[in-house]
């Protein structure tokens, strides 16, 4: 870290190169742009349709939703389970706009039949965690609220079945998902509906012992253990915050996770793989009453979906996905 920014003597408080950095008086630089891809009618290859709903105006929360083609006989043969989606980036970058993001959720959403809610939450450090798992919280209730007739979204009010509602993520957004099943397992979304299953792609967990000896590796690890309290000022450190360790000791019960079902994909090179084994292990040590999967890309990297999504790994991860969205 440099005590020295471009600012005229602003102090840098966090410098991840290429990535981001973050200044003392609250100034922020991405490095990383958002690639935007519009939303689209009937796109190829996938014949999903995507178009953009606000879900908290005067927030900034909003979403992009996706609709899978109908069949060849032109209507759906009854309702679609529903997926909120939520993207990765460190808590700090990324957007559901981004092409790659785009890409993967309408290749998500062709798979596994459903309709996918990418959602944009807000970033950190401007919105420092945990203001975003409010904004995943108020994209569940808004969804929820179409089983009850208030919601708004012809999509969802023609096509969702809401007896099946998914929440899941990739890396940050795995985090996030998780929270949010958490949440649900405390508190109801409202309306009868309750969460299905979690999907956790990658999930962005920190803290305890490492086995990882890669030397890139272990350099993104300490850049992400630096990362956590600029994102979550206040924090503990990950060794014990449950926010980004939630199998630290004395964080909230798994056993008390609000959904039925959860399936776990890690990267067979991915720094965090571990922490994904070991949610897995410690949910079903919990006593939680459910059903966990996991699966693993033998030789790949984090969110190697995003980089590589015309790969056999990438595509078998998506097979994964919604063959296990099929049975919730």
């Amino acid at each position: 870290m440099s005590d020295i920014g471009a600012g005229g003597g602003d102090e840098v408080i966090l410098d991840a190169p290429g990535f981001i950095r973050v200044y003392k008086s609250g100034r922020v630089e991405r490095f990383l742009p958002v690639d935007f891809a519009p939303p689209s009618t009937d796109a190829a290859p996938t014949g999903v349709s995507s178009k953009d709903v606000a879900i908290l105006p005067e927030a900034g929360v909003s979403a992009r939703i996706y609709l899978p083609a109908a069949p060849s006989s032109g209507s759906f043969n009854g309702k679609l389970p529903v997926l909120v989606f939520f993207h990765g980036g460190g808590f700090c970058l990324g957007s559901a706009f981004d092409a790659a993001v785009h890409g993967h959720a309408s290749r998500l959403a062709a798979a596994a039949r459903a309709i996918v809610v990418s959602v944009e939450y807000r970033l950190a450090p401007e919105h420092p965690v945990p203001a975003l798992y409010g904004d995943a919280w108020a994209a569940l209730q808004w969804v929820a609220a179409h089983a009850a007739g208030q919601g708004q979204e012809p999509w969802l009010t023609a096509h969702a079945d809401l007896g099946r509602v998914h929440v899941g993520g990739e890396s940050a957004g795995a985090n996030i998902a998780h929270h949010a099943a958490m949440r649900a397992g405390a508190e109801e979304l409202g309306h009868g509906v309750k969460l299905s299953s979690l999907v956790l792609i990658h999930p962005y967990f920190l803290g305890g012992d490492s086995s990882e000896t890669d030397e890139m590796g272990m350099a993104l690890l300490r850049d992400l253990v630096r990362l956590w309290p600029v994102v979550c000022p206040g924090t503990s450190g990950c060794g014990y915050d449950p926010l980004i360790n939630p199998m630290a000791q004395g964080a909230p019960n798994l056993a008390s996770l609000g959904c039925r079902r959860v399936l776990v994909c890690v990267g067979g090179k991915d720094p965090m793989r571990g922490r994904g084994r070991l949610y897995c292990e410690k949910l079903k040590g919990s006593g939680w009453c459910g059903e966990v999967e996991d699966w693993e890309a033998d030789g790949q990297g984090h969110g190697f979906h995003l980089s590589s999504p015309a790969s056999a790994e990438a595509e078998a991860q998506v097979r994964v996905v919604a063959e296990f969205l099929s049975y919730g």
